[in-house]
Order: C-alpha cells, then sequence, then structure tokens
C-alpha cells in the first residue's frame, strides 16, 4: 500500500510534468519560430547583398568559380547561387551534396510575380531552405540546407528534457522531504495511538504545537479525543468497581442472615414437632433476618446508585424543616429559626437526617441535639451528641463502608455513613466529624 507520503509526493512531480511539458512545448514551437525566422532573415540578407553585388560587377565575372566552393552540407552555411531566366546556374558560391542545383519553377516564377519568393524544398536531394528574388537578367537564390536548423531543434530539445529531468528530480526530493516534514505530526501521531492501543495508557498526549494549521488543530483534537476517552474510561472503570464493590460488599454481608435463615430452616422443617415456643423463636429469627436483609440491600443499592454517579432529583427544600420532622419523630432537640432552603431530594435529606441521629442515639449517650442554620453562604447541619465520639485518626475510616465502631449497636451493619457520605456528595456538600459532632454543609438553594 502506497504511503500518503509517496502518493502526495507523486501527485506533486506529476503536476511539476505536466506544467513543464506545457511550457517546454511552448518554449519549443517559439524557439523553432524564432530560427526559422532568423534564417529567412539571414537569406533574406544574403540574396539582397548579392543582388546589389551584381549590379557592380562586370558580366565577365558571373561565370567564375570561388576558390573554395562552400559545401553547404557539410558546414550548414547558406550559399548562393545565381540563375539566368531560365533557371540555369550562372554562378554559385558552393553547392548542396553532389548532384546539380535545381530550383522548382514555380518558385523562380513567384517571385517574378510578388518581388521574392521562400520555401523549404529538395535540392539536390536535400531538404533546403530557398529565398529567390528576381534580378535583371534572372533570379538570385540564397539557400541553406535546414539540417542546421533541424540540429538546433534537437540541441534544444536534449536541453530541455536535461532541464526537464533534473527538475522533476528537484521537485521530488523538494516535495518528499516538504511533505516527510508536514506529516511529521501525523507519524507521531500514529506511533502514539499504537502504543496507546498495545498498553491502554490512556494519559499519553501529543507535544501542543504552535501552529494554527490543519495539523495543529489535529493536535489539540487528538489530545482532546483522548481526554473524552480517559474520562469515559474512568467513569466505566469507577462502574465496574462500584459494580464489583457492590457484589463483594452484598456477598459478605448477606452471608450472615443467609446463614441464620439457613439455619432456622432447617430447624423448622426437621423438627415439625418442635414446641411452640421453638417455633416462635425461629420464626422470629426468620423475620428479623429478612427485615435486616431487606435494609441491607436497599443500603447497598443505594450505595450502588450513588457510585454509578446518579444524580438526586433537585428542587428547593428547606433543610431545617426536614431536620425538625426527623427530630420530632425520634424525640431530639432541634434548633434553627426561618427557613434554610437548599437545592436537593427532599427524601434523600430526609434520610440523611435520619441516619446521623440514629448514629446519635446509637453510639452516643444522653442527649442529642440537632441544629440547622446559614454561614458563609452555606447550610449548616450538626448532630451532638454527649458520647466519646470518634476516637482520633478514625475521623475518614468511619464514612467507610462496613466500618462498625466498638462498641458497635446491635443491627448495624456499617453502612449509615458510607451512605450519608455519598448523599451529601451527591449534593455538592461536605460531611466532617470532630468527636461527637457531625457537621453537614450544603450550597444553598438559588431561592435562599
Amino acid at each position: 500500500m502506497i504511503s500518503i507520503r509517496a502518493r502526495v509526493t507523486l501527485f506533486g512531480v506529476a503536476v511539476v510534468a505536466v506544467i513543464y511539458a506545457v511550457v517546454a512545448v511552448l518554449i519549443y514551437v517559439l524557439l523553432s519560430y524564432g530560427f526559422a525566422e532568423d534564417q529567412d532573415r539571414l537569406l533574406a540578407s544574403r540574396a539582397s547583398a548579392a543582388v546589389s553585388a551584381l549590379a557592380e560587377l562586370p558580366p565577365s565575372s558571373l561565370g567564375a568559380t570561388p576558390l573554395i566552393p562552400i559545401d553547404a552540407v557539410a558546414t550548414g552555411e547558406a550559399i548562393v547561387v545565381v540563375l539566368d531566366s531560365s533557371g540555369s546556374v550562372i554562378s554559385s558560391t558552393g553547392h548542396v551534396g553532389a548532384g546539380p542545383l535545381r530550383f522548382p519553377a514555380e518558385l523562380l516564377g513567384t517571385s517574378s510575380r510578388s518581388g521574392f519568393a521562400v520555401e523549404t524544398v529538395p535540392v539536390a536531394g536535400v531538404p533546403t531552405r530557398v529565398w529567390v528574388v528576381p534580378w535583371d537578367r534572372g533570379y538570385v537564390v540564397a539557400a541553406q540546407p535546414i539540417r542546421a536548423l533541424q540540429v538546433e531543434r534537437r540541441g534544444m530539445i536534449g536541453v530541455l528534457a536535461i532541464v526537464g529531468f533534473l527538475g522533476l528530480v528537484a521537485a521530488f526530493a523538494a516535495t518528499w522531504f516538504a511533505v516527510g516534514r508536514a506529516l511529521r505530526p501525523l507519524r507521531v501521531l500514529a506511533s502514539l495511538a499504537d502504543s496507546v492501543g498495545g498498553s491502554a495508557d490512556l494519559t499519553r498526549r501529543l507535544p501542543s504545537v504552535r501552529q494554527r494549521d490543519d495539523l495543529g488543530r489535529l493536535t489539540v483534537s487528538f489530545n482532546t479525543m483522548m481526554d473524552r476517552l480517559a474520562s469515559a474510561y474512568a467513569r466505566t472503570e469507577s462502574a465496574l468497581a462500584a459494580q464489583r464493590r457492590f457484589t463483594a460488599d452484598a456477598s459478605h454481608e448477606l452471608r450472615t442472615p443467609l446463614t441464620t435463615i439457613r439455619g432456622n430452616v432447617g430447624f423448622l422443617s426437621a423438627h415439625p414437632d418442635a414446641r411452640a415456643s421453638d417455633r416462635s423463636d425461629a420464626l422470629g429469627d426468620l423475620e428479623a433476618e429478612s427485615a435486616r436483609m431487606a435494609r441491607l440491600l436497599d443500603d447497598l443499592l443505594l450505595l450502588a446508585r450513588s457510585d454509578g454517579g446518579a444524580a438526586p432529583s433537585v428542587s428547593s427544600v428547606d433543610l431545617l424543616a426536614v431536620a425538625r420532622s426527623v427530630c420530632r419523630q425520634a424525640s431530639v432537640s432541634c434548633s434553627g429559626s426561618g427557613s434554610v432552603l437548599v437545592s436537593g431530594d427532599a427524601d434523600a435529606l430526609r434520610r440523611l437526617v435520619w441516619i446521623l441521629v440514629d448514629n446519635a442515639l446509637g453510639h452516643g449517650s444522653g442527649a442529642v441535639s440537632v441544629s440547622v442554620s446559614v454561614s458563609a453562604g452555606v447550610a449548616r447541619l450538626v448532630v451532638t451528641d454527649e458520647g466519646p465520639g470518634v476516637p482520633v485518626g478514625l475521623e475518614s475510616a468511619v464514612f467507610e463502608r462496613f466500618f462498625r465502631g466498638d462498641p458497635a449497636p446491635p443491627g448495624g451493619v456499617g453502612l449509615g455513613l458510607a451512605i450519608a457520605r455519598s448523599l451529601v456528595a451527591a449534593h455538592g456538600g461536605t460531611i466532617t466529624v470532630t468527636g461527637a459532632v457531625f457537621t453537614v454543609t450544603l450550597p444553598l438553594s438559588s431561592d435562599s
């Protein structure tokens, strides 16, 4: 398969060759025409000079033979021939070939009528350019074989061919170099694409260029595409990691309730005549573990949706009203004034408050208080209890999945604070803990 560089180079050389061929043909035609005109001017000048000289010579000297007759074929020189009125040769400065000098009668007649005649005719079997002018006693002919003109034309063709060949070689070399230099970023791009495809390294980028041409835009577009691919790959990896984590978490945490359920079902199946109290205890365990498993699955699904980037439905929610509703049901105190409007999902925010209040009731001791306020342009939800609080160094760990404090309240699975963190993150806020104080900050609604 021919490369782009070779195709562009061959196309460029072909274009140059066509243009040069047209120019060379024009040059050849123009120069050939010029050579023919020069020959005609030379012959006309020789004939006119001969007529002037004949007017001054005595008639007795017309038949004299020159000391060194000119061989027009061998030398390419022009000769002058004097003819009488019948066309017979009276005198000549040379000869054309070995045959006698004879000229067509039609040509001589044309010169008598028009004052001159010019034509290329065979003289002694040699193609010759002749210029004929009438004279008092006949005709004067200046003749030159066209071989000289043909030699000049062949020489011109040779020069044009050599110049064309050298020009095409130079055009090929220059185009090959220029195209190679211009396509260098494409080779780098292809090499980078191959390396990315082989290693799946989406962090590789083309070096930035300052050119504002097509290659510069291609470099920017490629790097932008790589950024988008990296982002898409990261999102896909995050989703797959969330899926794997959900599967691992579910299989790990469901093992205990499933074991309990299986044991109780096995007991009931193996002992259909068991005592009513034992059957009641087994059924109670089944109900409790089923409820626990349902809560666990709900929590895991919520975390999985959060990991997948699911955004909550957004509306203007009064965070203080939500907190007061939860505190009333949980029988804890709630402080705040006015309305604290945030952008978010009312059900998700209610669950957030419930998680923090339930965590405070389960781990703390004494009174639990909740306060909602506006500070530094954000809404602040603070949940405080009178317990020992989170030990120093575990402030981040408590928000991890399945983290359980010591001692842990019965019935918990360690997902509450992880869900709280995911809910806060989905609403664009932050959650921190210092001792026994959990603080949540959320952006205010535009309606505030």
